[in-house]
C-alpha cells in the first residue's frame, strides 16, 4: 500500500484495452490513426540504432500519449511495469475478473514492454502479453502502476 494504493495485478489485460479487447490500448496495429505513434519503444535497429522517431531516446513523461478508452496512459511502453502477481507458467489464458495466482514464487509478472522493446527484439509491447522477471530486478526500464480498487456495488 502506498498513498491508499496498491500495485496493479496481472487482471489489467482488459483494462489495457480500454473495455474492448485489443492487441494495443488503441487498436489492432502497432500504429494509431494517420501513423501516428500511441507508445514509446524502439524504432529501428535494435540494438545499435534508435532514430528517435518518438522524440525520446529513454523515458517518456507520463501522458506523452493519447490515453486509452477508460483515460489511462501508457500502459505500454515506456517501462515495463511490475505487477504484484507471482509467475505462474499456466496463467497464460485470458482473464474474465481479478484472478488469483501463486500466493508465492520466485519471480515477478511485468507487463507492458517499455522503450527498448521492438517487433525484432521483445514483441511484449501488447495488451495481453506478459514475462518473468526476478523479483529483485531493477533498471531504467522497470517500474509499477498504483492502482485503487473502487467499491463494487
Amino acid at each position: 500500500q502506498w498513498y491508499q494504493r496498491r500495485v496493479a495485478i496481472t487482471a489489467g489485460e482488459k483494462s489495457c484495452g480500454g473495455g474492448a479487447s485489443s492487441l494495443y490500448p488503441w487498436g489492432e496495429e502497432e500504429l494509431g490513426e494517420g501513423g501516428k505513434r500511441h507508445a514509446n519503444i524502439w524504432q529501428g535497429g535494435f540494438p545499435l540504432e534508435n532514430t528517435l522517431a518518438d522524440g525520446y531516446k529513454t523515458t517518456s513523461p507520463v501522458g506523452s500519449y493519447p490515453p486509452n478508452g477508460y483515460g489511462v496512459h501508457d500502459l505500454i511502453g515506456n517501462v515495463w511495469e511490475w505487477v504484484s502477481d507471482w509467475w505462474d507458467t499456466g496463467a497464460t489464458q485470458p482473464y474474465e475478473k481479478n484472478p488469483q495466482g501463486p500466493k508465492s514464487g520466485t519471480e515477478k509478472v511485468k507487463k507492458g514492454g517499455s522503450f527498448m522493446c521492438t517487433k525484432q527484439y521483445c514483441y511484449r509491447f501488447r495488451c495481453p502479453a506478459r514475462t518473468k522477471t526476478s523479483a529483485d530486478t531493477t533498471g531504467l526500464n522497470v517500474g509499477f502502476r498504483c492502482a485503487k480498487t473502487l467499491n463494487e456495488g
